[in-house]
């Protein structure tokens, strides 16, 4: 079981990433971000570059988590 002040950091981020990305303008932020690092393949032949794109990858399916986790619950 999460600690209660875990608990509560994470339902103000949840809140935070809401209001900074649920603006008309965040939105576009966000369709942008998906589009230049959600909606491709990391695939590489060279592993370091491979690492690096899923590094950018993996930080708009965090927002995209949060959000989501946002209006859910």
């Amino acid at each position: 079981m999460a600690a209660p002040d875990f608990e509560k950091q994470i339902k103000s981020l949840k809140r935070d990433y809401g209001i900074t990305f649920g603006s008309k303008e965040g939105e576009r932020v966000i369709a942008d971000l998906k589009s230049a690092y959600y909606k491709r393949s990391s695939f590489s032949k060279d592993s370091n570059e491979m690492a690096y794109r899923e590094g950018q990858r993996s930080v708009i399916i965090r927002i995209i988590n949060l959000l989501e986790e946002k209006i859910n619950g």
